[in-house]
């Protein structure tokens, strides 16, 4: 598959958000819309999940390797490793069992305390991203805020 087929594709998935339950021992079970995007639409069986920045990423191992080739194209060295030393630590490479769960890297899980968590996922470019609930709402809340106080302004709301 090109570059090009692979972009068209990651247009594919399904858009908006959804909660996922974190199971007992920390196993993230996939919705079957995105299983169907992940298996049919890119007929993809591996993944690489990882945590970045406040989201876990759920990356298709294919969409993965593109993604670490680009940053290791644009980076500096210096740049690059910092980046690839975050991924790698928290990353894993997995395949989705036949409940259709993958199941993070034990750091992952322990540092995040994953086990019975609830994170609100998105689609992000063909990928998965998400947050526990409670960093997802403080997120949401201060977007909102922000925007009161923009259309709240004595010359208006600020025009983009």
């Amino acid at each position: 598959m090109t570059d090009e087929e692979l972009s068209l594709k990651q247009l594919e998935a399904p858009p908006g958000s959804f909660t996922l339950k974190v199971d007992g021992q920390g196993r993230l079970g996939i919705p079957m819309e995105w299983v169907i995007y992940f298996e049919g639409t890119l007929a993809e069986k591996e993944f690489f999940v990882t945590y970045e920045k406040g989201w876990i990423k759920i990356f298709p191992k294919r969409l993965w390797m593109k993604q670490n080739a680009t940053a290791f194209a644009q980076k500096s060295e210096e740049e690059y490793e910092d980046w690839s030393i975050t991924m790698q630590h928290y990353g894993t490479l997995t395949s989705m069992d036949k409940e259709k769960r993958l199941t993070p890297s034990q750091t992952l899980r322990t540092e995040l305390n994953l086990k019975g968590a609830e994170l609100v996922m998105m689609n992000h470019q063909g990928t998965l991203r998400g947050k526990l609930r409670a960093d997802y709402e403080a997120m949401i809340s201060s977007a909102k805020q922000s925007a009161e106080r923009q259309v709240s302004r004595p010359d208006g709301a600020r025009l983009l």
